[in-house]
C-alpha cells in the first residue's frame, strides 16, 4: 500500500494525537493515585481501628444497607467523645461542630462518575473487605485514595472473584 504525503500527515498526526492522550491519561492516574485531601478534622483511623478495635461500619454504618458508606453523624463521634479523650484538640473541633449543630464538612476521597452504580451493600454481603478498595487506612495519616477505582480495575476484580461483569452490573 502505497501513502500519499496526506495520509502519512493524517497517520502521525493522528499517532501523536494518541501518544499525548496516552501520556496525559497515565499521568492523571499517576497523579490522582496519592491524593489525601486535608480535613477538617485530622482524624486517624488508627486509634480507632487498632487500639479500640471498632468495626469500620460502626461509624459507616450505611455501607450495610446502601449503595453508600456514608459518613458518620457527628452525633455518632459525640456520643464517645463527649467522655474520652475530650479534651484533644481535634476533639475539641468535633465539639464545635456539634454545639454549633453542624455536620462536619469532610472532604471526599473516593468518588465515581455519576454514570456509574457502585452499591456499598452489595460489596459487604459478598464479604469484600473495605480495604480491597480503601487500602489500609489504619496505617494512613491521611485517607489516601489508593485504588484508581477505574472501569478495568473493578472489572479485572469481578473476574478474579467470579462477580458479574456485564454492563448493568454497573451500569443501569
Amino acid at each position: 500500500m502505497v501513502l500519499t504525503r496526506g495520509r502519512t500527515r493524517a497517520l502521525l498526526a493522528a499517532s501523536a494525537i494518541a501518544g499525548v492522550i496516552g501520556a496525559a491519561s497515565i499521568a492523571w492516574s499517576v497523579a490522582a493515585s496519592p491524593y489525601a485531601p486535608e480535613q477538617p478534622i485530622d482524624f486517624h483511623h488508627r486509634d480507632h481501628l487498632y487500639t479500640d478495635r471498632l468495626d469500620c461500619e460502626l461509624c459507616h454504618s450505611g455501607v450495610r444497607r446502601s449503595a453508600f458508606a456514608g459518613m458518620p453523624p457527628v452525633e455518632r463521634c459525640i456520643g464517645c467523645h463527649r467522655f474520652v479523650v475530650p479534651e484533644h484538640p481535634e476533639v475539641a473541633k468535633l465539639r464545635r461542630y456539634y454545639d454549633a449543630g453542624k455536620t462536619i464538612p469532610w472532604v471526599k476521597v473516593n468518588s465515581l462518575p455519576r454514570f456509574v452504580r457502585f452499591n456499598h451493600e452489595a460489596h459487604t454481603l459478598a464479604s469484600v473487605a473495605c480495604g480491597t478498595c480503601h487500602g489500609n487506612v489504619g496505617e494512613m495519616d491521611r485517607v489516601a485514595r489508593v485504588a484508581p477505582l477505574t472501569m478495568g480495575w473493578c472489572i479485572r476484580c469481578h473476574r478474579d472473584s467470579h462477580a458479574p461483569d456485564d454492563c448493568l452490573t454497573c451500569h443501569y
